[in-house]
């Protein structure tokens, strides 16, 4: 059956008129449907409304600003992920400031690697390296953290490759490589 346009309207019309909620075509939900809350979590203190979450992304790292619209108060981090074939975690690692804002990196294995553990990073052709070791796991990551420092500055800002490895419990060794390009850029676009 076919309805002409005016008909159409008419329909409209009355099914707004007799108090219906729903427009012609439209299905009433049953209540076993919710709204999904929002993936941004309001921290203590804040608002909903009142917070606001920036994400920017740049060549193989986004950006993620948190900004309290009350205080005024702005934090960002640059963060990059690398996941396997399967599309498994297998890497993070962002880059943060401290409150009085000194520059850290915390990465992030998956927590099968055990606490006390280290993490390998191989810098340029010579290469320059760095071990860091986990110190915190919880059921999903082990964490290590270390401080930004020079030798680390100039691989950012030339943009090299860097070679990440731990071992498995199983002395398997995971080796891949987490390009810093990019983040020079993005430690720019933070001021």
């Amino acid at each position: 059956m076919r309805l002409a346009a005016g008909s159409l309207s008419v329909l409209l019309t009355l099914s707004v008129m007799s108090g219906s909620a729903f427009a012609v075509g439209w299905v009433k939900l049953p209540s076993t449907y919710t709204v999904k809350p929002s993936e941004v979590a309001v921290p203590d203190g804040e608002q909903l409304g009142q917070f606001r979450r920036v994400i920017q992304p740049f060549e193989n790292w986004t950006l993620i600003c948190d900004e309290s619209l009350k205080s005024k108060r702005r934090v960002c981090n640059l963060t990059q992920s690398i996941v396997d074939q399967h599309g498994a975690p297998v890497f993070n690692w962002s880059f943060v400031a401290t409150a009085d804002g000194q520059p850290l990196v915390v990465m992030r294995v998956p927590a099968a690697v055990g606490e006390g553990q280290p993490i390998g990073l191989s810098l340029g052709d010579k290469p320059d390296r760095i071990v860091a070791q986990t110190d915190r796991c919880d059921a999903a990551v082990c964490t290590a953290t270390i401080a930004i420092g020079q030798m680390l500055r100039r691989h950012i800002q030339a943009g090299t490759d860097c070679t990440v490895t731990y071992d498995l419990p199983n002395r398997e060794e995971v080796s891949f490589k987490a390009p810093l390009e990019g983040l020079f850029a993005a430690l720019s676009a933070m001021k």
